[in-house]
């Protein structure tokens, strides 16, 4: 594999946007920075966040096509964040929003009249979640005009529940993607599942391709051999040839440390204080803070330091390797 390009994209650019990094889930895989503890006075207010928008908006020009990945924590933890998708419909911004799916049921209905700009994807995290209410919660939205994802996480030992959540859908796709065990380089360790990941030092996310030792065999070749549907928005070309990002990720390809890529002119990332980088990998560093003015975007690629790249639409941005 020597180059990815990606003719069809779905937008000009991509804001991965963690409003805040509290969640009600401890999953063993985690991040530990990505699931801190809940303090309701650090949660960010509608207010704040529309304002934030409205910089994204001015420093784009209006012809643009911008989607923006609402992650966490868990956003749906910010009290009346339907207000807030309101106002995106308004600028025009396309919304695709990652929970975990605990919240009640009219929680996430209170969104249905943004449902035209304003995607449900549903992460399942098969340690913590009730497969009953995740199926209610995802035929609701369903029955209520709504578009809904799900992208199921493949743990170790918990392949089953995929299976069972799967099972009590009305014909919606499950996407299922094997996690990325956390792993301390020096110790030789992965957290085990059912473990906690809040309270862990030196770890990161590691794919195991059978050398980590946190997949058995045969759900590697599970992971290898999978059949399942795979959306077309995930399509890409790697030498000229189509494929599919999931693909690439489940066949342990996601590596491309040294290679040039373009991420600092199609994604940003903003994280829960405001700060804004390219990409989850953070390529240049710090570029601004989204509550005041900022300027966003370059054409100028940058220089992969990453061992892997674990964020899916990263993986499908144009890159190609330095000879």
């Amino acid at each position: 594999m020597n180059s990815i390009e990606k003719t069809d994209w779905y937008a000009d650019y991509i804001v991965q946007w963690r409003p805040t990094d509290m969640c009600n889930y401890d999953c063993s895989y985690c991040s530990p920075d990505n699931h801190l503890p809940i303090v309701k006075k650090n949660i960010p207010t509608v207010e704040q966040l529309i304002t934030a928008t409205n910089n994204i908006r001015d420093s784009i020009a209006r012809n643009k096509k911008v989607l923006i990945y609402i992650t966490g924590g868990e956003p749906f933890l910010i009290p009346n964040i339907h207000l807030w998708f309101k106002h995106m419909a308004k600028c025009n911004f396309n919304v695709g929003v990652f929970t975990n799916g605990s919240m009640p049921i009219k929680t996430y209905l209170k969104c249905k009249d943004s449902f035209s700009h304003v995607n449900i994807k549903i992460s399942f995290h098969p340690e913590t979640a009730d497969i009953d209410h995740i199926a209610e919660l995802a035929n609701s939205i369903i029955e209520n005009n709504g578009n809904v994802e799900i992208r199921a996480m493949l743990a170790n030992k918990l392949f089953d529940r995929v299976d069972e959540l799967e099972q009590k859908l009305n014909g919606i796709t499950v996407t299922r993607l094997p996690v990325f065990p956390l792993y301390n380089k020096k110790t030789n360790t992965v957290n085990p599942t059912y473990a906690s990941s809040k309270n862990l030092k030196q770890y990161s996310q590691k794919i195991d391709s059978g050398n980590l030792g946190y997949f058995t065999q045969d759900e590697l070749k599970r992971i290898k051999d999978s059949k399942q549907s795979q959306p077309e928005y995930l399509n890409v070309n790697v030498d000229g040839v189509t494929t599919n990002a999931s693909t690439i990720v489940r066949n342990n390809q996601n590596k491309f440390k040294g290679w040039k890529c373009a991420v600092t002119n199609k994604k940003i990332l903003i994280q829960a204080n405001g700060d804004v980088q390219y990409g989850v990998c953070a390529n240049g560093g710090i570029v601004g803070n989204i509550f005041q003015p900022i300027k966003l975007f370059t054409e100028q690629y940058s220089i992969c330091h990453k061992d892997e790249c674990h964020t899916i639409d990263e993986v499908m941005i144009s890159k190609f390797k330095v000879s």
